[in-house]
């Protein structure tokens, strides 16, 4: 963020006419943690002054509510063409109007639909996604009444940005959303210039346009894209503002992991690991990867909850102990239900049968009320007996 402030400033004092346009998918993945980090993202975003911002799959994994709120806090441009509630309504406007040196650009966006939105407020069916080649056909006409040089923000990907360009008339320039590659260099199908930046912010893609005063005709294009490596120097001041959203996102976090301290074990003792018990156990090991529990942090993450202490306290190992689950390395390796989990520390491994009646109390600490309301032990044991 801070490279690119930088960047961006050195730009704009250039004082010549700019249009900035993203692709789309500037909202994080699925957890608290980065629902957090995503109204950093989008305030800063706002201070960039965007013209227009492509609706991508990822800008409604917080849910609708929470897009919509980021929009009026920080006036972000977003825009689609082909996304619509249950109602049949279009949830962002259909396209803008942005004029720039004395040329009327339409920028319209649409969203592949074979990209599933999925969000963490349960609204997977809220959405539909209409054909974008049957949008942008019948959109263009209205578009091109309003405006001179029509550009498509579309978060399709390569292959399919350029199939919808072969199939629709009338775009004179397409960005590219949803990429992993940088074009270098312009693209051209039929009449219209494709331009792409690859994604997660790490480059700029820039393309200085020359065109016809007329009517807005694009003649020529200079294309070049810039790595916001280390080459690059921060903004001093956004570089102050990452640092001191870095410290607060730690006290976010800390804030939630507050309520499951790690009062439980010593830091004498520690997780060996399944794979440990693996060598002496080589049966119940195998019996054990066939189980929900060997999947549990597999299940929370595809949830976008891999995050929230209130999961992780039963989705890995030892989450409120000593030494036990932790994001950092070597404490991540402690992900899953494994035998400690159940058991107890593996350096307190006990050879008198007390391991086996400690592993049936603990079922009740995860299997409660609020969790497991129907846990009957005989039923649930027959699912990971071993």
């Amino acid at each position: 963020m801070a490279r690119r402030a930088n960047y961006l400033d050195n730009v704009w004092k250039e004082n010549t006419p700019m249009l900035l346009l993203d692709g789309g998918d500037l909202f994080g993945s699925r957890s608290r943690n980065e629902q957090h980090q995503t109204e950093f993202l989008c305030q800063v975003t706002g201070d960039f002054g965007y013209d227009a911002i492509g609706l991508g799959e990822y800008d409604l994994n917080y849910g609708l509510a929470f897009l919509r709120e980021m929009i009026g806090k920080y006036e972000l441009p977003f825009t689609s063409a082909n996304v619509r509630d249950t109602t049949g309504t279009l949830i962002l406007p259909e396209y803008l109007v942005v004029e720039r040196g004395g040329i009327r650009f339409g920028i319209v966006s649409v969203l592949d639909p074979a990209l599933r939105i999925v969000t963490l407020t349960g609204e997977e069916g809220a959405f539909t996604v209409a054909d974008p080649v049957a949008t942008l056909r019948e959109l263009l006409p209205r578009l091109r009444a309003q405006a001179q040089t029509v550009v498509l923000v579309g978060h399709l990907g390569e292959a399919t940005t350029d199939a919808v360009l072969r199939e629709v008339e009338g775009i004179d320039l397409a960005v590219i959303g949803h990429t992993f590659r940088n074009l270098t260099r312009e693209r051209l199908i039929d009449d219209t210039i494709v331009l792409g930046s690859a994604y997660e912010g790490r480059y700029v893609g820039r393309a200085n346009l020359f065109l016809r005063d007329s009517d807005g005709k694009v003649m020529a294009v200079e294309v070049t894209s810039t790595s916001l490596d280390e080459k690059v120097p921060d903004d001093p001041q956004m570089l102050e503002r990452v640092e001191a959203y870095k410290v607060s996102q730690v006290e976010f976090k800390e804030a939630k992991r507050a309520a499951y301290p790690r009062t439980y074990g010593s830091k004498q003792e520690d997780f060996l690991t399944d794979r440990t018990c693996a060598a002496c156990h080589k049966d119940t090991w195998e019996a054990y990867l066939q189980t929900g529990h060997a999947r549990a942090y597999t299940t929370i993450n595809r949830q976008g909850q891999a995050g929230e202490p209130e999961c992780l306290s039963c989705h890995t190992t030892g989450y409120q102990y000593q030494n036990g689950y932790a994001d950092e390395s070597p404490f991540n390796r402690l992900i899953n239900v494994q035998c400690e989990a159940c058991h107890g520390y593996g350096t307190e491994h006990a050879r008198d049968g007390r391991w086996g009646a400690q592993a049936k109390d603990s079922c009740v600490a995860c299997h409660d009320q609020a969790n497991s309301p129907n846990f009957d032990y005989a039923t649930y044991w027959e699912k990971i007996k071993h």
